[in-house]
């Protein structure tokens, strides 16, 4: 009984790990890939970081069920194991649920962008690929709003210049 106990405690313990959200732009679901998503320019006005807070509810339930089932096992009369069962259900559910917590918890940034229409938008994504205040990006439309870095800005500059270096050698 006790080694079906630690199973299934382990078990739910992967369930809890296993269910932190992912935030970054650099990562897309199947169903997303071959989808069009608007792209709308804009310019970072101001970056702060964030916490996340990912608790998705499954380490209380699971926490409860191990707590209630482990409380059921301590043997005795029945009184006893249904009170103990619920004893193991409460501790168990707050146990999980703080682990679920802590496991979910995550650092974001939260970008303020103001679109080339005048309109401005917050965006919250994972740390990796930080952007800069004054940077030039896309504001990627979808089922997940992201930011990339606008490249075609840098080109459409770079290739404008050369045009009117061109223009003035001609002359």
């Amino acid at each position: 009984m006790k080694k079906l106990l630690l199973l299934i405690s382990l078990s739910l313990s992967l369930v809890i790990v296993g269910c932190a959200k992912n935030i970054s732009p650099n990562v897309y679901k199947s169903s997303q890939v071959g989808a069009a998503n608007d792209a709308v320019p804009g310019v970072i006005v101001s970056k702060r970081v964030v916490t996340v807070d990912g608790n998705s509810g499954a380490g209380g339930l699971a926490g409860t069920m191990a707590g209630a089932a482990g409380g059921a096992a301590i043997g005795g009369s029945v009184e006893a194991n249904i009170i103990a069962a619920i004893g193991g259900a409460v501790v168990g559910g707050l146990v999980g649920n703080a682990i679920d917590k802590s496991v979910n918890k995550q650092q974001a940034i939260e970008y303020i962008v103001r679109l080339n229409s005048g309109s401005m938008v917050s965006v919250v994504q994972a740390l990796d690929n930080q952007l800069d205040v004054n940077q030039r990006v896309l504001v990627l439309y979808g089922s997940m709003t992201r930011l990339v870095a606008d490249h075609t800005y840098a080109s459409a500059s770079s290739s404008s210049s050369k045009v009117t270096k061109q223009k003035k050698k001609a002359a």
